[in-house]
């Protein structure tokens, strides 16, 4: 379950390094540094269920007021019991480029899915009935929120908040401005987002699970 924190709560030790700064900016700084790692590891995640509907390829993901969709992760499929189906069998679904799609081929399971930006996903061949989906999406926050997940900050708080100075360093004309030390919380922001990365190439960690998934829309 995603919980979600305030932001100017968790500025105080980069109001302490920018003294100057006024606290709006440290927001957006702070929200540009998660953004950025949400955006360069692709760690928080979602799990989104849902149904297709016969004749159907394209689907809404769904809209969040906090967070927003910037990628897939993975889908699978799963043929509703009866209809001569006693034992439903999940099926993986594998990316691939719409534009091999033989627009001319016949409704059938889906075997492709592409992820259509923002929010959407395509499936291939277009379902020829309903099937349980369930798709995995990577997400960052919106720009400009005020709360943003907690998950990611139990390890990488310290990450985040040295690319939020490592922007805020780097202002030119202000009383805060120091690009030397920008440099010196650039590498410590390095290391978050190369972190951040192994944990998702490794699956060390599940990424977020939302309280109540967001359904699929029925598109067209």
């Amino acid at each position: 379950m995603t919980t979600f924190v305030n932001v100017f709560d968790q500025l105080a030790a980069i109001a302490l390094v920018v003294r100057k700064a006024p606290s709006t900016l440290l927001r957006r700084a702070y929200v540009k540094a998660y953004r950025d790692w949400c955006a360069e590891t692709r760690w928080l995640r979602d799990t989104i269920p849902g149904q297709t509907v016969a004749n159907t390829m394209v689907y809404d993901l769904g809209s969040d007021p906090y967070l927003e969709i910037i990628s897939v992760r993975a889908a699978s499929c799963t043929p509703l019991q009866g209809a001569g189906v006693s034992t439903p069998r999940t099926l993986p679904l594998q990316p691939q480029d719409s534009s091999l799609w033989d627009p001319n081929a016949q409704a059938s399971r889906p075997q492709r899915y592409c992820y259509i930006p923002e929010g959407q996903i395509a499936f291939y061949p277009t379902p020829d009935a309903v099937y349980d989906m369930l798709v995995t999406v990577a997400l960052q926050p919106k720009d400009g929120v005020a709360q943003v997940p907690s998950e990611p900050l139990k390890k990488y708080s310290t990450g985040i908040e040295a690319g939020a100075l490592m922007h805020l360093l780097r202002i030119p004309g202000q009383p805060w401005s120091d690009p030397k030390m920008a440099e010196k919380y650039e590498a410590i922001w390095n290391s978050c987002v190369s972190n951040g990365k192994a944990d998702v190439q490794r699956a060390y960690n599940e990424g977020s699970q939302r309280a109540r998934p967001r359904p699929f829309v029925m598109g067209r």
